[in-house]
């Protein structure tokens, strides 16, 4: 018996230990360790309270490193945990947390549901600012989805009775407003944003008091706004780019980067083979057919230099650029455009601002896909909706064709461009592999 409390009391004792441990790692940045430390810490845990706060700090850290999932299942095991100790005002906090990240991934349904669920338990348990913080989460939801009276009624009391807003509250009041009206609302909640710290709060800022004042005739003003609009959008890119560094140091410890090494260098093995192969399939096609011989030497040098490219990129640096291109305006834009029942189609300004982003961003996938052919507007629009991974049906949305014209543009081009008939699904993984 002495024993059996004896080994209790040393696993508890290790659990904490371990959570201590996981603490330190998260302010050191190293998610790696501190995700082990903290699934050692729940499965030596013996305090149900202890658990609850092991599984609240481990699904914060998967969704900061984007792994929504996994801090979903971290979540619901809290819940439990919360359930199990009677804990209400426990089950309020988780289930808000809960219905954030349902909110990231657009499940309506889910989100609305725990949201109502948070907001009934933090009523019952009179916490005033855990119920101020859901409704004005809930506020930016239906904001979200353009139920601007709902959004209105749940922002309302946040901006009577609040002595300072925050701004979060001037963001979603500043695109309330300028949405519905007052203009003069719309410009107050503007130019607070313009005072707030955040780099992104103060470029939306300029961004909506520009289009403010172009409605307005006020085009001078305007254009000093956008200027400042365009600055912090750079400003915002660059941190972003340093933040997408961080987390992919965080995410890959030394034996993961090891494995991933050995699994690059076994792909450029079969790259190589594979170019290879097209190189011999081109020499053969230069015996048969003497008059396009040196189209076929300036395709084969054209995929030796790509061969060469290969290898001197670094998959780090892709993945960068990839995440930053997601998160840009016009990605969003093509998100919301994807979503939307009507099916609308993207606009010429929208082709034109998604080849700007690509310019800044990834400007070797376009000079290098113009060097093997002479593309046409449609032509191009298909290659960078690829290369943003859409699948056949979002590219005949946004395109404003169908999807068996699209298949066969993109089986037309891997025709030109290699001189052999192709699939559509050859043509995109070429796109992916620039």
């Amino acid at each position: 018996m002495l024993s059996a409390i004896f080994l209790a009391g040393c696993t508890a004792s290790r659990g904490r230990q371990s959570y201590e441990e996981a603490l330190c790692c998260i302010e050191q940045g190293d998610a790696p360790q501190a995700l082990a430390c903290l699934k050692e810490a729940a499965e030596l845990a013996t305090d149900d309270s202890l658990r609850i706060a092991i599984y609240n700090d481990m699904g914060r850290l998967l969704f900061d490193e984007g792994l929504q999932e996994q801090a979903l299942d971290a979540y619901q095991m809290a819940l439990e945990n919360c359930r199990a100790m009677a804990d209400t005002l426990g089950m309020a906090y988780v289930q808000f947390d809960i219905a954030n990240i349902y909110r990231t991934r657009d499940d309506d349904d889910s989100c609305v549901y725990y949201f109502d669920a948070a907001m009934s338990q933090a009523l019952s348990q009179k916490d005033s600012l855990l119920a101020t913080d859901i409704r004005n989460q809930l506020a930016g939801y239906y904001l979200w989805h353009k139920d601007y009276e709902r959004a209105r009624q749940l922002l309302s009391p946040s901006l009577s009775q609040a002595k300072e807003t925050t701004g979060g509250i001037c963001f979603m009041a500043a695109d309330l407003y300028r949405q519905t009206g007052p203009a003069d609302s719309a410009r107050y909640y503007c130019k607070l944003l313009l005072q707030n710290e955040e780099t992104g709060l103060r470029q939306m800022g300029h961004k909506w008091l520009a289009d403010l004042l172009l409605t307005e005739g006020r085009v001078e003003e305007a254009a000093k706004h956008l200027h400042q609009y365009e600055l912090l959008t750079d400003t915002l890119m660059q941190e972003t780019d340093t933040e997408s560094l961080r987390r992919i140091s965080a995410l890959y410890d030394y034996s993961l980067r090891e494995q991933e090494n050995a699994r690059l260098e076994q792909q450029i093995i079969i790259a190589i083979a594979i170019i290879t192969v097209l190189i011999l399939l081109l020499v053969a096609a230069v015996l048969y057919f003497s008059r396009r011989r040196m189209k076929y030497r300036m395709k084969v040098q054209q995929l030796e230099h790509l061969l060469a490219d290969y290898r001197q990129r670094d998959e780090k640096v892709t993945e960068r650029q990839n995440g930053i291109l997601a998160d840009t305006p016009i990605c969003r834009h093509i998100n919301r455009l994807l979503s939307d029942s009507r099916q609308p189609s993207m606009t010429d300004e929208d082709w034109h601002i998604l080849e700007d982003t690509f310019v800044k961003i990834q400007p070797t996938f376009l000079s290098r896909l113009q060097t093997f052919h002479k593309f046409s507007s449609h032509e191009m629009h298909i290659c960078m909706l690829l290369r943003l991974g859409l699948q056949p049906a979002a590219l005949a949305q946004l395109s404003a064709h169908s999807k068996q014209s699209v298949s066969s543009t993109r089986s037309r081009l891997f025709e030109k461009v290699f001189g052999q008939k192709g699939t559509p699904a050859q043509w995109d993984e070429f796109i992916l592999s620039l």
